[in-house]
């Protein structure tokens, strides 16, 4: 008995390395080709080797000792999960390529629009009813004043406002002016302060102006405005 059971050992374990010699066999003939070159790291490629990899387990498995079902099932989830991945970069990709190759014709729509773009200078024009102003904060702050200068540097209104947040603040100006009447038409120019309680926070001034034309130099696409150079299309901040 002692003799048999030795044996049966024995051709167990014979067994089993020819299944292990077997399954690196299949392996190494079937993921690694030395006249292949680099392997594809793309998931169709990482789904190929899986597969072959996946069918040399199974041919070659314990019959004592069979794989997990529910181990193969996850394994394809995951494979699957990559190549959802993988299609998902590839989309955004062409859309990240299709917005770096934006033309002019793009922006003809723009032509003749109100915008609000960085400047401090501005227009205010014969019988306009109110003029778009704004600004854009570096951080939330605490409090923020507007003032609008005429050519003389004179303060001829301000606006204050409570903990605006970090980013762009619109607001319109009706041309009233402190003590009453209408400012006239002519040139004018936005300040604005903003402070986080003890430290100054960042801010830059937007006011309106008008596309008057659309030009592009190489892959470059940019917006002509009147009064002032010219910006990028994604430099505009508000279109009315």
């Amino acid at each position: 008995m002692t003799s048999l059971s030795a044996t049966s050992s024995t051709l167990s374990t014979d067994q089993s390395a020819a299944n292990r010699a077997r399954l690196l066999a299949a392996i190494n003939g079937g993921l690694a080709d030395p006249a292949a070159g680099t392997a594809d790291a793309s998931a169709t490629g990482t789904e190929d080797r899986f597969l072959k990899l996946l069918v040399a387990q199974m041919r070659n498995q314990d019959p004592l000792n069979p794989m997990d079902n529910a181990q193969v099932t996850s394994q394809l989830a995951q494979i699957n999960t990559v190549r959802g991945i993988e299609s998902l970069n590839a989309s955004m990709n062409k859309l990240v390529e299709r917005g770096a190759g934006a033309s002019a014709t793009d922006s003809v729509g723009m032509l003749g629009r109100q915008v609000l773009a960085a400047g401090e200078n501005f227009s205010r024009d014969v019988g306009a009813a109110t003029s778009r102003l704004g600004f854009e904060l570096a951080g939330t702050a605490r409090g923020a004043v507007a003032e609008v200068l005429d050519s003389a540097g004179k303060v001829v209104f301000s606006r204050s406002f409570q903990s605006p947040a970090a980013g762009v603040t619109t607001f319109d100006w009706d041309g009233g002016v402190a003590g009453g009447g209408t400012a006239p038409a002519g040139q004018y120019r936005l300040r604005v302060t903003a402070t986080d309680g003890s430290n100054p926070v960042a801010a830059t001034a937007l006011s309106s102006t008008r596309v008057i034309g659309v030009s592009q130099d190489g892959a470059a696409v940019r917006l002509d405005l009147a009064g002032r150079a010219g910006v990028a299309p994604g430099a505009i901040k508000a279109i009315f």
